[in-house]
């Protein structure tokens, strides 16, 4: 066996293997030999099939198989010995690889390109500015939420048939017409009178006894409320300005060759030419993500996948603390689901991405923006409207 590189290019190169005989024939003899014990062909006792018919029969396709069986561990140990970071996969050389003939050739030769990363350094820290939003809770959305768990909990009316009867004509009465108009419709509400009572309905166990501090506990859930939103928005600008920030060159038309190739059809060549601006930046921040991950020892293992779990059940059924048969009950259902591979992996990248936000928070340079909840719905539809195409071509987190 043997393998050479020679490079094409920057961020490329081609490895050479050569096969010979002495790479295959004693393996290829072995499945040869297993052959013969087992296989069952008219005219001939099991286990006394000449090998020569053997041969003649399955050789071609055991030789074939062995072959690219030593291409695909020999490129495989080659690439982990000479510890090559590659993009993508190595290809099959469109130029230098001539047609295999397995009836025959006793000795072959492949050609395999492969693709670099390339060397670059995240600017990770203060010099690289990301906005984060702060939405800022006002008057006028707390009276519309006063107003609406006011008639929440309120009490229903229901409307009163007409006393008059038939045929008489009634007499106007303008205040009672007024006090009519005033008066709630079916299936209107009583709004809840301001009082202890209708804010225990509505924050139980808080003890919330006046107006201001029931106004005060609602600007607090907002806050909570719109900081879910803001983080969305603060980890997108945070990948933007990194990849923004972070500059190297990528074997542009070797990665073309490894999308058309290695996607299972799933792209076509003019499809790929046209999306690859969006691929290559989806490619540049996997690459600097992978390098945040490594440089900061970033992990998410399945005690913490389960912890989640856990904590997302408790949370749902609005206790911390089970008594011990409904926790083997609760452990046997986080057992269960830890066996759904594609919910773990949602899990797992979800757990990776906050500890990517808590990192971006404390190393970034986070400039604090206040704005009105109007201001911030353009904000996000903008932000939305010209995203990255990075983002729609998420890549998972690696998770065993």
């Amino acid at each position: 066996m043997n393998l050479t590189r020679e490079s094409t290019g920057e961020l490329t190169a081609t490895i050479r293997l050569e096969i010979t005989p002495e790479d295959y024939t004693e393996q290829v003899n072995k499945v040869i030999r297993d052959y013969q014990k087992k296989a069952n062909i008219p005219g001939f006792r099991p286990g006394h099939v000449p090998s020569g018919l053997i041969r003649k029969i399955y050789g071609k396709s055991v030789l074939a198989e062995e072959v690219n069986k030593l291409i695909s561990d020999s490129l495989t140990n080659y690439i982990k010995e000479q510890n090559l970071d590659l993009l993508g996969n190595p290809i099959p050389s469109q130029e230098k690889n001539a047609e295999v003939n397995f009836d025959t050739q006793t000795s072959f030769e492949f050609f395999f390109d492969i693709g670099f990363a390339p060397a670059f350094t995240v600017p990770l820290g203060p010099e690289t500015d990301v906005e984060d939003f702060e939405i800022t809770i006002d008057d006028s959305m707390i009276d519309k939420y006063v107003e609406d768990t006011r008639k929440q909990y309120g009490t229903p009316v229901r409307d009163e048939e007409s006393t008059q009867p038939a045929g008489e004509t009634a007499i106007s009465d303008p205040e009672a017409e007024t006090k009519e108009k005033e008066a709630p419709k079916a299936p209107e509400m009583i709004p809840a009178e301001m009082n202890a009572g209708f804010f225990e309905k509505v924050y139980p166990g808080e003890n919330i006894e006046t107006v201001e501090q029931y106004r005060e506990r609602i600007r607090r859930d907002a806050s909570a409320s719109f900081a879910q939103e803001t983080d969305k928005i603060f980890f997108n600008k945070a990948t933007d300005a990194l990849v923004k920030a972070t500059e190297f060159d990528l074997p542009d038309e070797f990665l073309k060759r490894w999308l058309l190739e290695y996607n299972d059809g799933k792209y076509t060549a003019e499809q790929i030419e046209k999306d690859y601006t969006s691929f290559r930046e989806s490619m540049k921040w996997q690459l600097i993500e992978n390098r945040i991950i490594r440089e900061n020892d970033i992990k998410v293992s399945d005690e913490d996948i389960k912890t989640y779990i856990r904590t997302v059940m408790l949370r749902r059924v609005g206790t911390e603390f089970v008594d011990p048969e409904m926790e083997k009950k609760y452990d046997s259902i986080v057992d269960a689901f830890m066996q759904n591979k594609e919910q773990v992996q949602r899990i797992n990248d979800q757990l990776y991405n906050a500890r990517l936000h808590g990192l971006f928070k404390t190393k970034l340079n986070v400039v604090k923006k206040e704005v009105s909840y109007d201001e911030y719905i353009k904000i996000a539809s903008e932000a939305h409207e010209h995203s990255h195409e990075y983002h729609e071509h998420e890549h998972d987190h690696e998770h065993e």
